[in-house]
């Protein structure tokens, strides 16, 4: 690539419309918030990643990819679970973890850090509000390709699905046969039973005993990689601080994302379909029942 090429001026000029000073107010949260993580896990030694995007920012673009409104880090499962285990005691008073069943209509197989002091409102139809949140992935080990993986995506899959279901408003798309099918599936499933499930799937491979790692949050062949890949985490700039990334940023992106210092034609809808960064999110809650 020519060595004068500017990630952040080709962003700009294909997708100014996107980049605005909303944008970068979300951004400024999501900072905070992993600084907050970070500052965390240093004192508690607890290792942790930036991923997804928000490692692809930190490569291509020194700081958050500039339209992006979320940020994503992933833990190994044993830092994950001791992490999960003190989130809420360690943290600042203003952040706060939420994570499977913790509240009952939390609808992702993941946990979050959100700030208290914001509203968002998922894009998808689901009953659960928080506050402006930052991803946070469990790494668990994983077999070898072959009969045992399929077989564990399968029903990985299968379960995520159904829990989708449980979850999701009957009446998204009106009423008919998937309206009928989705208030079924609620009466003979259990989220809750779901989400046990759904993290006995995932945690069968121990993270510990395996050369290879997954982020379920990824489709299964973008997924899984050599666990060398993460490695130690290391020390990188992001937004005017240092965080942590993976010990191999070019093999995971490169896996991950194909060309990645490639600004994409076209990228995603916003993640959110309600946001108030002034409105604590139990106050916009209440208003809601109110209504």
């Amino acid at each position: 690539m020519n060595s004068s090429y500017d990630a952040n001026e080709a962003a700009l000029a294909l997708h100014g419309d996107r980049i605005n000073e909303e944008t970068r107010e979300i951004q400024q949260c999501l900072l905070g918030i992993l600084k907050a993580i970070d500052q965390v896990c240093r004192e508690h030694h607890l290792r942790y990643y930036m991923v997804a995007g928000t490692m692809l920012g930190a490569i291509r673009h020194k700081g958050f990819i500039p339209w992006d409104d979320d940020a994503d880090i992933a833990m190994p499962r044993p830092d994950y679970e001791e992490f999960l285990a003190h989130a809420n005691e360690w943290l600042p008073k203003r952040y706060e973890l939420v994570s499977p069943g913790k509240p009952e209509n939390y609808p992702y197989i993941f946990a979050r850090v959100q700030d208290s002091e914001t509203t968002y409102v998922p894009r998808r139809s689901f009953s659960f509000v928080g506050g402006i949140p930052v991803d946070v992935f469990p790494l668990d080990g994983m077999c070898e390709p072959g009969l045992k993986l399929w077989w564990h995506f399968s029903r990985y899959r299968f379960l995520l699905k159904l829990l989708y279901f449980t979850q999701t408003n009957p009446y998204k798309h009106g009423k008919g046969v998937r309206s009928t099918m989705t208030i079924l599936l609620r009466k003979l499933f259990n989220p809750l039973s779901l989400h046990k499930k759904i993290k006995d799937v995932c945690m069968e491979c121990d993270y510990n005993k395996h050369d290879l790692v997954v982020d379920h949050d990824f489709r299964q062949e973008k997924g899984v990689m050599p666990k060398v890949v993460y490695g130690i985490p290391q020390p990188i700039e992001f937004a005017g601080t240092i965080l942590m990334t993976v010990a191999q940023p070019d093999s995971y992106l490169r896996h991950s994302y194909g060309n990645y210092m490639e600004i994409p034609t076209s990228i995603p809808k916003t993640n959110f379909g309600y946001l108030n960064l002034k409105k604590p999110w139990r106050e916009h809650a209440k208003q809601q029942i109110v209504k």
